[in-house]
């Protein structure tokens, strides 16, 4: 195998175990949430709030919002070491107590491998895009 077709499959292997946590999310599935979020997972807002992984899950579970649909754009896949950055763009559409609301993010997303497992999410970053 060359390292091209080696980065080709940590390319699909992240965007597949990205687009399995979006699948959780709209599901709000704790279960496939957990498998997919480091035990030390930190999400960062596109307001600037931080969560850790147990108050994200509870962010989540407890239903205030409902992720509907997240279009990705852009993305790009490097490796840094033992991480893998995946970056790029999202349209978000999110059910907030029955009314629409749409985001413009840019995104950076940190994955690890667990010991012997899955790639897992270590860390989610947001910045909003101005309007179009």
């Amino acid at each position: 195998m060359t390292v091209a077709d080696s980065l080709e499959d940590l390319r699909a292997r992240v965007l597949a175990a990205d687009e399995a946590r979006y699948q959780a999310l709209y599901a709000q599935d704790r279960a496939a949430l957990e498998r997919l979020l480091a035990q030390d997972y930190l999400h960062t807002h596109a307001n600037g709030k931080t969560e850790d992984r147990a108050a994200f899950l509870a962010t989540i579970l407890a239903g205030r919002f409902r992720f509907v649909d997240a279009v990705r754009t852009e993305q790009q896949v490097r490796l840094a070491g033992g991480a893998v950055v995946l970056s790029g763009k999202t349209t978000t559409t999110l059910d907030v107590g029955g009314a629409t609301k749409v985001m413009r993010n840019a995104f950076v997303t940190v994955w690890v491998e667990a010991a012997g497992g899955p790639l897992q999410m270590l860390h989610w970053q947001a910045t909003a895009l101005p309007d179009a």
